[in-house]
């Protein structure tokens, strides 16, 4: 059952803030340090001070990032920079983007979802979460008592019946809220506080479940958080704040949703393993090495990421290591996922590009074991294949691995069968932004 419920959301002031671009920021995992330290330098009420304030060697348990970001959040609150709405509503937004010259709309709706243990069916991940973050956003939960960013979680929709009836009631209505990224994509923003669309949302929603697309360790904080509240009164009032977690939902067959690949960047390996790599290798893949000089590189480069997009239902992935003028086009061995893990790893995980790179590369070849994967400063991630292969030509990581998306069918396919895959298996795109509507919980 998902147990959906309206709320009253805190948002930017715009007497105050003119521009939403000045203080809007993505979900605090694909902010990097020099986009974070931009947000700080942009608008003195930038969201990046509540989701990830500055540390300070002098901070102590009184007087630390959280307790900053939780003081930031009290005084906007009071000096009106934000926002609480009177009434209860459900907001429905907007999403306009380009993706390759194309303009794609996704639409949404953000609400209250009652938390629910995955085992109980309701509310269904579909990859693992690090220790660490989770018990970074559970700090700043305690101290901040709000939710700043939604959890973005799918459902079933096939014909449209949830989704075709809410934008009807938003038709030739100017939103609420409207601003555009700094990269272009355009945020649109309806309050809806009629209680009898809201009824008709929960009753549609009901017996449905959800799938978390983004935001995994948002939701198991919250989880956790509930837990901690629940050990220490002995008791939960179910309409309690704590007890719900705010959610963007999307129809996973809308046309707007859009995944990207989410790269590997490995450090440090030591220089012998790289230099060894392709005979290692070569045990489970057959590999296709593509050298390239200063001159062809680009012509060269062009030629490998083709050869990953056509293998996109083939398990074939590329691998670009340190000081190797090489692109290695790494094509999965007939069967050896089957004969290496059969028993150990689900049918509808070994075909995956993420768990191929997890199991056979991360753990086979470079033998890292299950606490070197839950490292998050060995192993980083990004969806900009760029941003991955100029991280190994600059010395910031020595391994890239280059990934095709997972697809939709996957993730409905894993989380139904209560599977979950490796971390960081996909980057739905673009993110939902955190700042745009808030959750105030602080009654638990």
């Amino acid at each position: 059952m998902a147990i959906i419920a309206p709320f009253r959301g805190i948002f930017y002031n715009r007497e105050k803030i003119q521009d939403l671009r000045d203080v809007i920021t993505p979900p605090y995992d694909v902010i990097s340090e020099r986009e974070r330290q931009e947000y700080f330098k942009r608008h003195p009420q930038n969201m990046i001070r509540l989701i990830l304030s500055k540390g300070d060697p002098q901070d102590t348990n009184r007087d630390n990032r959280y307790t900053r970001a939780a003081e930031c959040f009290r005084s906007w609150l009071h000096q009106g920079i934000l926002t609480q709405d009177t009434e209860p509503a459900i907001y429905l937004t907007e999403i306009d983007y380009d993706v390759e010259d194309v303009v794609r709309t996704r639409f949404g709706v953000i609400a209250l979802v009652q938390l629910e243990d995955f085992e109980k069916g309701s509310i269904l991940p579909h990859e693992k979460t690090f220790s660490a973050t989770k018990a970074d956003r559970l700090s700043l939960m305690q101290t901040c008592k709000a939710n700043f960013s939604p959890v973005f979680s799918l459902f079933s929709d096939p014909d449209g019946e949830i989704v075709r009836p809410l934008r009807s009631c938003i038709k030739g209505i100017k939103p609420d809220f409207e601003f555009k990224e700094l990269i272009g994509s355009r945020h649109q923003l309806w309050r809806v506080t009629d209680q009898r669309i809201h009824k008709k949302i929960q009753q549609k929603l009901y017996d449905k479940p959800l799938y978390i697309a983004d935001g995994h360790h948002r939701y198991e904080t919250a989880l956790n958080f509930r837990n901690q509240t629940v050990a220490k009164s002995g008791t939960l009032d179910p309409k309690a704040a704590c007890n719900f977690v705010m959610m963007y939902l999307c129809s996973i067959h809308d046309p707007g949703l859009t995944i990207r690949p989410v790269h590997r960047l490995l450090s440090h390996v030591p220089q012998h393993v790289i230099d060894g790599f392709a005979e290692k290798a070569h045990a489970y893949f057959d590999i296709e090495t593509l050298q390239f000089g200063a001159a062809d590189r680009a012509e060269v480069l062009a030629g490998f990421l083709a050869k990953i997009r056509a293998g996109a239902e083939s398990g074939v992935i590329g691998a670009v290591l340190r000081d190797h003028r090489v692109f290695y086009v790494l094509r999965i061995r007939e069967g050896i996922m089957d004969r290496l893990f059969d028993g150990q790893v689900p049918v509808p995980l070994r075909k995956l590009d993420v768990t191929i790179a997890t199991k056979l590369v991360f753990q086979k070849i470079f033998d890292l074991d299950d606490a070197a994967l839950d490292d998050e400063r060995r192993i980083l991630y990004t969806s900009r294949t760029e941003k991955a292969l100029e991280a190994v030509s600059a010395g910031k990581c020595e391994v890239a691995l280059i990934l095709n998306p997972t697809r939709l069918s996957n993730v409905e396919e894993i989380s139904e069968a209560g599977l979950t895959m490796p971390r960081k298996s996909t980057y739905f795109y673009p993110k939902v932004m955190s700042g745009l509507v808030i959750n105030k919980i602080a009654d638990c």
